[in-house]
């Protein structure tokens, strides 16, 4: 079995820029994605894409 992972989900309507929309947790990519269609799917979303949070490279950090 898989460890679950955080992924984080962005999404674009087709009259608005990407943004970050929410998270899901999942052992795959491919079931993230499930879950996010699932879980975001609100509008009639131009792009919608999910980023595991690891991969999240952090460029200003709080002081």
């Amino acid at each position: 079995m898989r460890p679950v992972e955080n992924y984080e989900v962005f999404t674009a309507r087709p009259d608005r820029p990407l943004r970050h929309n929410g998270n899901v947790r999942a052992a795959s990519p491919r079931d993230a994605a499930v879950y996010a269609h699932l879980m975001y799917d609100e509008w009639r979303w131009r792009e919608m894409f999910v980023v595991p949070s690891k991969a999240l490279v952090r460029v200003i950090r709080p002081e």
